[in-house]
């Protein structure tokens, strides 16, 4: 049995990780068809609800669901000295949104970290969190990729681009960067860490140059975006309520101790390739 178990490496983080840099052999369980070879991986058909370890791993590196993790961890299916999970920040940005499935997804996320930490302190191993912030970088992404969508096949778009909400979107080939870097820290990347991206501007601002990298042809009508989030508080649509709040993370525990160093937000076309 491989040393490292990787879980989500199909999905967006996934995409981006150099498996070649992996610190150990890896197998990665996956639903989909197996993909094509990577190097130091090798794959395996399943899931978690299924899936059962022997000895444990020397670590596991997810990259998908946290839940899910938490729940086989729990149950005992999978055992490691040291447990590496994406989470995120709706965590906490999420937690008093007019909509209660956000809310539900937030406090998802709070039990399964929880549910984690107990599982490894029981165990006496390690358990990293990361939690990006608003993520971008493959088109696989379900904000700003959706808006380069739109963009792509609509002439004229609107949008509220005077949203003053600061964002600090992060690129995906940051996070796997840093997944690989995390690995191989040992006791110091023990704890949860916030992953905020390298550039805090207004929502309004991502907006424009999700736009410009994308459909540079495509022209913008602004939206009143005062009206768009007392129509969002009411009828219970998080993203449009937040459109004029701050979220915005300290990075300064993920800086110092892992080394975070994101790059800011300057999208080109490739960042937001087309999907079948």
């Amino acid at each position: 049995m491989p040393a490292l178990l990787i879980l989500g490496l199909s999905g967006q983080i996934g995409e981006l990780l150099d498996t070649a840099a992996l610190p150990m052999p890896a197998l990665a369980l996956s639903r989909q068809p197996t993909s094509p070879p990577r190097p130091g991986v090798v794959w395996q058909t399943g899931d978690l609800a299924s899936f059962q370890t022997g000895p444990a791993f020397a670590a596991v590196l997810s990259l998908g669901p946290l839940d899910r993790l938490a729940e086989a961890m729990v149950a005992g299916r999978i055992r490691a000295d040291h447990v590496l999970a994406f989470g995120s920040t709706s965590r906490w940005a999420k937690a008093a949104s007019p909509d209660p499935s956000e809310r539900t997804l937030a406090q998802r996320l709070a039990c399964a970290e929880e549910s984690l930490a107990v599982s490894q302190k029981r165990s006496g191993g390690r358990l990293t969190v990361l939690r990006p912030t608003l993520v971008w970088g493959v088109g696989r992404d379900a904000t700003l990729s959706r808006v380069a969508g739109w963009a792509r096949r609509w002439p004229l778009l609107p949008l509220p681009l005077a949203a003053p909400g600061r964002r600090q979107p992060v690129h995906v080939g940051d996070l796997a960067a840093l997944a690989l870097r995390a690995l191989s820290l040992g006791p110091a990347a023990e704890g949860g860490f916030d992953l905020p991206g390298g550039e805090s501007l207004p929502f309004g601002t991502l907006l424009r140059r999700t736009v410009a990298a994308a459909a540079p042809d495509c022209r913008l009508w602004p939206l009143p975006w005062r009206g768009l989030a007392a129509v969002g508080r009411a009828g219970g649509w998080g993203a449009l309520a937040r459109l004029g709040e701050d979220l915005v993370f300290d990075a300064t525990p993920a800086r110092e101790r892992l080394g975070w160093a994101p790059r800011g937000f300057r999208p080109v076309a490739a960042d937001f390739p087309r999907r079948a």
